[in-house]
C-alpha cells in the first residue's frame, strides 16, 4: 500500500504546484508559450466535466466524482493488501491521484485548472482541448485497469 500512497501523493503534490504556478502567472484563455512539438501552455478554468460537459451541473459533477473516487479508494485498499505492486493497483493509484487533484480543485474553487494544449495533434478534436497532468493520470490509470481486467494480469 505504501507504493500506491506514494504515487497518489506525488501526483497530488506535483499537480498542485503546477496548477498554482499557472494560476498565479497566466491569464485565463491567453496563450502563454509554446513548447517544442506544438505543446502550448494555455490556462483554462473548466467548470464542467471532460471538455466542459455539464458545466451547469457542478453539484452533480462533484457528487459523482466523489462517489467514483470513494469506490476506487475501496478497490485500492483491497488491492493494497497484496505484498506486491499490481497493474490493477497502479491503475487505481493513478486514477485516485489525478481524480483527487481535480476533485479538490472543483470543491475549492468550482473549476478545474487545465493548461496543456496539443496544437499539432493529428486528431483535430484533440487540438481544441486543454488538459492537465491529472487528466493523463486518469486516462493512463483507466487504461491500466482495462488491460489488467481484459488480460487478467495478476502482477
Amino acid at each position: 500500500m505504501k507504493a500506491y500512497a506514494k504515487m497518489i501523493l506525488s501526483i497530488i503534490a506535483g499537480e498542485t504546484l503546477i496548477k498554482q504556478y499557472i494560476s498565479e502567472r497566466e491569464k485565463e484563455g491567453k496563450k502563454s508559450w509554446t513548447l517544442p512539438g506544438g505543446v502550448e501552455i494555455k490556462r483554462l478554468e473548466n467548470g464542467g466535466a471532460a471538455t466542459g460537459l455539464f458545466s451547469d451541473r457542478k453539484k452533480e459533477i462533484k457528487m459523482c466524482s466523489g462517489a467514483i473516487l470513494a469506490v476506487c479508494g475501496l478497490f485500492l485498499a483491497r488491492e493494497g493488501r497484496k505484498e506486491y505492486v499490481t497493474v490493477k493497483g497502479t491503475g487505481l493509484a493513478l486514477l485516485l491521484g489525478g481524480g483527487l487533484c481535480n476533485f479538490v480543485d472543483r470543491v475549492k474553487k468550482g473549476t478545474v485548472t487545465d493548461y496543456l494544449r496539443f496544437t499539432r495533434c493529428p486528431v483535430s478534436c484533440v487540438r481544441r482541448l486543454v488538459f492537465n497532468i491529472s487528466d493523463f493520470c486518469i486516462l493512463i490509470g483507466g487504461l491500466l485497469l482495462f488491460v489488467s481486467e481484459k488480460f487478467r494480469i495478476k502482477s
